[in-house]
């Protein structure tokens, strides 16, 4: 969605590409302040300093217009992913922008989980937030195969699966005060890398136990070695 929107600013203003900016950080900013249900048009719009007709012109909708501010951000996690190598270096770089992007608005991560956990089964956030990563991951994966890294029991489907359940599974552990802030990213690309080296083979393999052996291990009661 936020690649669309890219495209149609190359034919806008710059007043117009700026107005849209302002307008989903307006949106991203008020479900950090008010949840996804939270949120209205008319607030959106006072916020953004425009109209409320503006916002239904431009998005049509409230949801399509807070699925147009959340696109952007996962958007620009995976440009990351895209500008690594394809395959498991684009998936840890995917993770490690998702991870700091965390760490640094947290309320807006916890935000949007809530919005996420709290969304029925056929919204178009669990698409956004979910079954995109999921299928993001899939690609990533077969090309993974592709470069023969991936050992040849392992099941493409499943793995992206658990590679979305992993880091939401780590992101509520930090919501219920399980696993501190300070060491999300650490333990984020820890639970990553472990995953990883439990299907890779080779070259790739050994890098991610050099990356892993790298990366601060994290002791209970906030420790870090």
């Amino acid at each position: 969605m936020a690649t669309a929107l890219a495209e149609n600013r190359t034919q806008r203003s710059e007043r117009q590409v700026q107005r849209e900016v302002n307008i989903l950080a307006a949106a991203r900013g008020a479900l950090t302040e008010k949840g996804y249900d939270g949120v209205t048009m008319n607030a959106l719009a006072e916020k953004a300093g425009v109209v409320k007709k503006t916002l239904y012109n431009l998005y049509g909708s409230k949801d399509d217009l807070l699925l147009a501010a959340i696109s952007e951000v996962i958007d620009s996690y995976r440009d990351e992913g895209v500008a690594a190598d394809r395959g498991i270096p684009a998936i840890i770089a995917s993770r490690a922008a998702a991870t700091r992007q965390i760490v640094a608005t947290p309320e807006y991560a916890e935000a949007m989980t809530k919005a996420l956990v709290q969304a029925e089964a056929g919204h178009a956030l669990v698409k956004v937030l979910l079954k995109d990563a999921v299928e993001n991951h899939v690609m990533q994966l077969e090309a993974a195969r592709a470069n023969e890294e991936l050992e040849p029991h392992v099941d493409i489907s499943e793995l992206a699966e658990q590679l979305a359940s992993q880091g939401w599974g780590l992101i509520l552990l930090w919501m219920k005060g399980l696993v501190p802030l300070e060491q999300f990213e650490a333990r984020s690309l820890r639970g990553l890398l472990t995953l990883l080296l439990g299907v890779t083979r080779g070259p790739r393999r050994r890098a991610l136990n050099q990356l892993l052996n790298q990366t601060p291990s994290v002791r209970r009661g906030g420790k870090t070695l």
